[in-house]
């Protein structure tokens, strides 16, 4: 009963009765403050302090590179993300209005020893999105993309 998660659901009001007056001080100042940001969520300015959670199961991996999603819960917009631990990575953003067939939707970008994201996109009703990548140390030049995620 003492983990900030449990308090901020409980609220102030009932988190008086059960914690006491010292435990409603330190609920007020942790249920206000902004949680820090997942692992992964973007860092781009306007994206706030919102959830931003994994999408499993959408991963694609070649070499020291891979990509995956996440998706924005306030609104469902979806990001790319690309991790490189070596290699020299391309990634992007792909979605499908009309299954199969798919449109580029973000920009290039490209990871070496580092990670790097897209900014958030649409992914709404009949429209789905996966991550892209190419390992251009392996000479790739045929992307490789996760699975679609609707």
């Amino acid at each position: 009963m003492h983990n900030t998660t449990v308090r901020t659901r409980l609220g102030l009001f009932t988190a008086t009765g059960f914690l006491g007056v010292g435990s409603l001080l330190v609920s007020a100042t942790t249920a206000g403050a902004a949680a820090p940001a997942p692992a992964g969520a973007s860092d781009k300015v306007g994206v706030g302090a919102q959830s931003v959670v994994y999408i499993p199961g959408k991963d694609v991996t070649s070499g020291s590179c891979k990509g995956w999603l996440n998706r924005r819960s306030s609104d469902g917009y979806v990001q790319a993300l690309v991790q490189s631990w070596g290699a020299r990575c391309a990634m992007w953003l792909e979605r499908a209005d009309t299954y199969p067939h798919y449109k580029q939707i973000s920009y290039v970008y490209e990871a070496q020893l580092n990670k790097r994201s897209t900014g958030f996109h649409w992914n709404g009703r009949g429209a789905g999105a996966r991550v892209c990548i190419v390992n251009k140390t392996l000479g790739q030049t045929t992307p490789y993309c996760g699975s679609i995620a609707w």
